[in-house]
């Protein structure tokens, strides 16, 4: 009896670091099935988790493999729910908010009237706003949407990826931008920053490839994920985790090109933001975390769940910056109810002997 409970022990354990793993591994260069095994990591903790009370309850000596598991698996764990002592920004530092917006919630209006996603972006007054998913359907909209941005002092440009809108405002003057990866909808644009004439900052804005699923397979993936152990009697199922995996070689290749951009520009003042469409234990998301630092993974509390339909707790909106900043106080606002995305902001301090703070303030 013992023996087999040891067994089973060691195969939850090499189930929880074989999902954990599959982060070193280049979808777009082997299986792009590999990246479906990440998205078993939160389920393989929960069975290791649970295998590790079942045995300390019986206080069987077994404990230890799974507590063993766990801590050797701490980086991933980490990534996926960080816990750090709160502290708050230190004065001089920039605000920087990214957010999905869904077309700008579809422009639904606010009790004075407004575009509700606009007015709290205004609200927020960061210092540096990335949009995904910023759509205007209209000339009149888009009017609309930049005399607010004008009115809270903001720069701003868009580039559409075939229909698909992705922009940034800024306080500082935009200089000029450019597409470092593109797919219908999906990509990545740097934009450089001027604060003064002696300082350019890239911001880089991100929508990585989306899953591309319909409603009706966004419900089968629903019904996979609530119950992993009956998805082979899921109608759909296969077309479901085809689109996902194809998706996740996608997303590989788009960060490919990024961090070819993010070498190419080793050494510059460079925040990076947006929609990863994946989750943190993926290949895209280890990729970027090599190269900057991930402020929620450095600041935020909990899973910080990002996408707020279907099934989905995880985070997937990300803001990274380089080593000329340390980030304070990264946090998802779940208040705001108006697109399928919740926004991620994060403070910047500019580290003394890398930035000029004058330069930004």
């Amino acid at each position: 009896m013992k023996q087999l409970l040891s067994i089973f022990c060691w195969f939850t354990v090499l189930l929880l670091w074989g999902c954990a793993a599959t982060v070193y591994i280049d979808p777009s260069d082997t299986s792009k099935y590999i990246s479906l095994i990440g998205l078993g990591f939160p389920f393989c903790v929960l069975l290791v988790v649970g295998t590790l009370v079942f045995c300390l309850v019986l206080r069987l000596k077994q404990a230890f493999i799974p507590l063993f598991g766990l801590i050797a698996c701490y980086g991933s764990l980490r990534d996926y729910c960080p816990i750090n002592l709160s502290s708050p920004p230190p004065k001089g530092c920039l605000k920087v908010l990214s957010y999905n917006t869904l077309s700008f919630g579809n422009f639904q209006k606010n009790e004075q009237g407004n575009v509700a996603i606009a007015d709290y972006i205004c609200a927020q007054h960061a210092d540096i706003v990335c949009l995904q998913e910023a759509a205007f359907y209209g000339e009149e909209n888009q009017e609309n949407i930049q005399s607010l941005f004008s009115k809270e002092g903001y720069h701003y440009q868009w580039h559409d990826f075939c229909g698909v809108m992705m922009g940034v405002a800024s306080r500082y003057p935009i200089a000029r931008y450019e597409v470092i990866c593109q797919s219908e909808g999906n990509g990545a644009c740097a934009f450089y920053l001027t604060p003064s004439p002696q300082d350019t900052l890239i911001v880089v804005n991100t929508h990585l490839e989306s899953m591309h699923l319909s409603s009706e397979e966004r419900s089968h993936y629903h019904q996979i994920v609530r119950n992993p152990d009956k998805a082979d009697e899921i109608t759909g199922k296969r077309a479901v985790l085809e689109k996902i995996a194809t998706s996740g070689r996608d997303r590989a290749l788009q960060v490919n090109d990024l961090t070819q951009f993010l070498d190419r520009n080793k050494g510059r003042k460079l925040i990076l933001m947006g929609d990863f469409n994946d989750t943190p234990i993926s290949y895209a998301h280890h990729e970027i975390c090599n190269r900057l630092t991930d402020a929620y993974r450095s600041t935020g509390n909990g899973i910080g769940r990002s996408f707020n339909k279907d099934a989905i707790y995880v985070r997937i909106d990300n803001i990274f910056c380089s080593e000329h900043w340390k980030p304070f106080a990264a946090r998802i606002d779940a208040s705001i109810p108006y697109s399928d995305h919740y926004p991620i902001a994060a403070y910047l301090q500019p580290q003394e002997g890398n930035v000029s703070k004058e330069a930004f303030h």
